[in-house]
């Protein structure tokens, strides 16, 4: 799985121009970072192109997506919610790319949508959304691209300069459980000590601080000794509501510090309300593969300026010791302040498992997160823990 995994990175490498290798140099007991002369946001996730189409004009087009169902199951201290939810950590969706030569550069298009699932991060105790129609915020990716030896220009709904500086992972792990808890269970109350939900939500209280997709402008200078160095400016279109402007710049590095392959990120983000204030967020991230042995390690912190603040940190290892697929184990913790309030403190940790069953191009998972939340507001929350077992299928 790991050597699928990895085929399809470099397959989508050209999105940020660089050069690839071919997959033949490439398996997961000898992880070839060098190969990745950039990293890719988490946002730029990857499949295996069974369903690619060349054309004699020289173009290219594949297909891709998945679908990703999950048990979810969140105990407050009081009840437990369960239902079965499209997982938020990665969604259902489908998508499809078109890459077209033209002497030495290379112009893209890229299409993604999110199908009309019922999210998880949108459950609650109290909401269960429907199994609901398209709208437009579902849609994730609509651009264009031009890939140069100056850098690559693009254009459309996609990922800002610095979405995914905060969440890398190399686990792979994060199916199950992601930098912050927000997308797998954002919607949940806290319960305090009486017993009666609260207003504060897991998604209120947990953030990486990470950058989103926009419709934005976008530009990436070639990567040099395996830096990159990116900036945009966007608005939320799909939200007629937001009239933010979104300015972001970022800088990654990856390579290899002797047998440890190195993904490394950060970013800035300038968020500004015509009506308000402007914010302001940095937030970086790094992660860790000591290739030989599969161990893993990954680190993220961010900070908002006169705001909250978070570090988090997961370790993990991955073997190939069973013929079926890649296993993937991790253990994690969250530790956040000032959310909603000055001197409020978050606290998660959790446990997760994903087992690659290659012959079937599927992952099993299950991730188990732990939730404290308090502040010094006079009220008191129940510990919770929220639960994911699920199946992705992808092509």
């Amino acid at each position: 799985m790991r050597q699928v995994f990895v085929r399809s990175l470099l397959a989508c490498l050209p999105v940020l121009g660089a050069t690839a290798a071919t997959a033949q140099d490439l398996t997961y007991g000898d992880f070839d970072y060098d190969a990745l002369t950039e990293e890719l946001p988490i946002e730029s996730e990857v499949f295996d192109p069974l369903l690619t189409f060349p054309n004699a004009n020289g173009s290219v087009t594949t297909f891709y997506g998945q679908f990703n169902l999950a048990n979810q199951s969140f105990d407050d201290g009081g009840q437990t919610t369960s239902n079965i939810v499209d997982n938020g950590n990665w969604n259902s969706r489908l998508g499809f790319t078109l890459t077209q030569p033209i002497g030495s550069n290379t112009l893209r298009f890229r299409f993604e949508t999110g199908l009309t699932m019922r999210n998880g991060a949108l459950v609650s105790q109290n909401e269960t959304p429907e199994w609901k129609d398209w709208e437009q915020t579902l849609l994730r990716w609509f651009e264009g691209a031009l890939d140069t030896e100056y850098g690559t220009i693009s254009l459309g709904q996609g990922a800002t300069a610095s979405n995914g500086t905060a969440g890398l992972d190399d686990s792979f792990t994060f199916i199950g459980g992601a930098t912050d808890s927000s997308d797998g269970f954002g919607s949940f109350r806290f319960r305090d000590d009486t017993g009666e939900l609260t207003d504060v939500t897991i998604g209120q209280v947990n953030s990486a601080l990470d950058a989103a997709r926009r419709f934005r402008l976008r530009y990436d200078t070639p990567v040099f000794e395996g830096v990159m160095v990116s900036a945009s400016y966007g608005q939320n279109v799909l939200v007629e509501a937001d009239e933010n402007d979104y300015y972001d710049v970022a800088v990654r590095w990856t390579g290899n510090l002797g047998e440890v392959a190195v993904r490394s990120a950060l970013g800035y983000q300038w968020i500004d309300n015509p009506n308000g204030n402007l914010t302001e967020r940095l937030a970086g991230s790094v992660s860790l593969v000591h290739e030989p042995t599969g161990l893993n390690l990954a680190f993220s912190a961010g900070n908002q300026v006169n705001g909250p603040s978070y570090y988090w940190a997961r370790a993990g290892w991955q073997t190939d010791a069973w013929a079926v697929g890649t296993t993937s184990v991790s253990i994690d913790y969250y530790d956040g302040a000032d959310f909603l309030s000055t001197g409020a403190r978050t606290v998660n940790w959790g446990l997760y498992a994903v087992q690659d069953i290659d012959a079937l191009s599927l992952n099993v998972y299950a991730g188990w997160r732990q939730f404290t939340y308090s502040d010094e507001l006079g009220s008191s929350y129940q510990d919770a823990s929220g639960l994911l077992i699920g199946t992705r299928w992808f092509f």
